[in-house]
């Protein structure tokens, strides 16, 4: 077990250069605040530094809202925002789980790093790619490699053509109305025919991020 001062007294710490590629972001971007002791308590239990993508996350944000709430990066935490910190979701204090979450969206899709045995829990990639549960087709896809690729993705703009025909007219003032342990349920399902084919023709809900995704520790 490292101590804090080892997790944070690092040469060439990665949170300047995240929040500076945020900065340029094409996308709605804001990253929330963090109690230190949250973000301090939050890296102990990740046990990786700051130099880390993932350590830089966890000490210095409460996490990262993009494009206005539709996807929550895990953080610190911000219980002000509801927002719950990656060591709570994950529940590290058994050590680190087969696969970590690091970010949810509004309409339960969720985002996981690999870990050592993608192939035990039937994901694709390598360990340490990003994996995405789709709940258009209730199946785990291929993201990227690595979590900082995904940062950059985001950053990038990604999510703009990613969530193209998972999203519908008005869906900006229907996602930052929420509360950031909301999302919205949508009936019928993303998966069945007729959403596909008339998604704005569905009905839609707020509901805890616990029914949506198999969230159940939000």
């Amino acid at each position: 077990m490292r101590t804090f001062a080892e997790l944070t007294d690092v040469d060439d710490p990665a949170w300047p250069y995240i929040r500076e590629e945020f900065a340029d972001a094409p996308v709605a971007i804001e990253i929330l605040p963090v109690h230190s002791l949250d973000g301090a308590r939050c890296l102990q239990a990740l046990q990786v530094t700051t130099r880390s993508a993932l350590g830089a996350l966890a000490f210095n944000t409460g996490g990262i809202l993009v494009d206005h709430g539709w996807l929550r990066v895990l953080g610190g935490g911000n219980a002000a925002r509801w927002m719950v910190s990656l060591a709570d979701l994950n529940d590290l204090s058994a050590g680190h789980p087969p696969a970590l979450l690091v970010g949810v969206d509004a309409i339960g899709g969720r985002f996981e790093v690999n870990g050592a045995d993608p192939d035990a829990l039937g994901r694709p990639g390598e360990p340490g790619d990003i994996c995405y549960f789709a709940p258009d087709s209730l199946e785990w896809e291929p993201h990227v490699e690595g979590y900082g690729a995904w940062l950059s993705w985001i950053a990038a703009g990604g999510s703009t053509s990613f969530y193209e025909g998972l999203r519908w007219q008005g869906w900006e003032d229907e996602t930052r109305h929420l509360r950031l342990d909301q999302g919205i349920s949508i009936y019928p399902p993303l998966n069945t025919r007729e959403a596909q084919e008339n998604l704005a023709a569905t009905s839609r809900r707020p509901v805890p991020l616990s029914e949506l995704g198999a969230l159940t520790e939000w």
